[in-house]
């Protein structure tokens, strides 16, 4: 690689054995982002982080591993840190169109890892089901509230989710431009049953700024 990756970075100062896993996991996501996870294979990876096919094995079973292993370092952190900014916030319906827009955004503006964690997403629904906890206690808070009134089944949880990665997509894609968070924000308040005038004003709400960081260390 010629210009050392986040992991990389974060590891320059550990030893010989966790800077090799960072640079595995940098190749991996410039690797899954340009040419898709289907595309990708371990040796493509190896050598992308200038290490051979055993070295790879040290450190993760096979390519689904170590997908898995970034995407939801990433996924996990991004939506971690979302949920601690918005800790202020008891509205339901202010939260589940912020975090949509705010995840996307995000995601948009690193659009390296941004595909590799659309890829994986999809692929992985495991790495799914272990990042929605936020998104799945926001929606029964919205329930609570009164404020969505459809059930909140997993069904539901899944189509929500679906609706911010086609988002992202075409954020990514460049088909939709910023917009695109607080389209599907308002979309997604009206499945959940919100009237059209309180979705249509969360959803393109301007937001305070907030840092966000992609976690790149354990």
């Amino acid at each position: 690689m010629n210009k050392p990756g986040l992991f990389a970075n974060a590891a320059r100062n550990l030893g010989k054995s966790e800077r090799t896993r960072a640079r595995l996991m940098d190749a991996a996501v410039g690797i899954f982002a340009r040419e898709g996870y289907e595309a990708a294979s371990v040796n493509r990876i190896a050598q992308a982080a200038d290490v051979v096919n055993g070295t790879f094995y040290l450190h993760f079973k096979d390519k689904d591993d170590i997908a898995t292993t970034v995407a939801y370092r990433v996924a996990a952190g991004i939506t971690r840190q979302l949920d601690e900014a918005m800790a202020d916030i008891d509205d339901a319906v202010d939260r589940t169109s912020a975090a949509t827009r705010r995840f996307i955004e995000f995601a948009s503006a690193q659009p390296e890892w941004g595909w590799a964690l659309f890829r994986a997403a999809w692929s992985f629904r495991s790495l799914r089901e272990s990042v929605i906890t936020y998104l799945r206690a926001d929606l029964k808070r919205g329930a609570r509230q009164g404020a969505f009134t459809v059930p909140i089944d997993d069904f539901l949880i899944d189509t929500f989710a679906s609706m911010t990665l086609s988002a992202l997509f075409a954020r990514l894609s460049g088909t939709e431009g910023p917009e695109a968070g607080s389209k599907v924000a308002e979309l997604q308040l009206r499945m959940l049953g919100v009237s059209p005038a309180r979705a249509k004003k969360a959803a393109w709400r301007k937001l305070p700024p907030i840092e966000l960081s992609i976690p790149v260390a354990e």
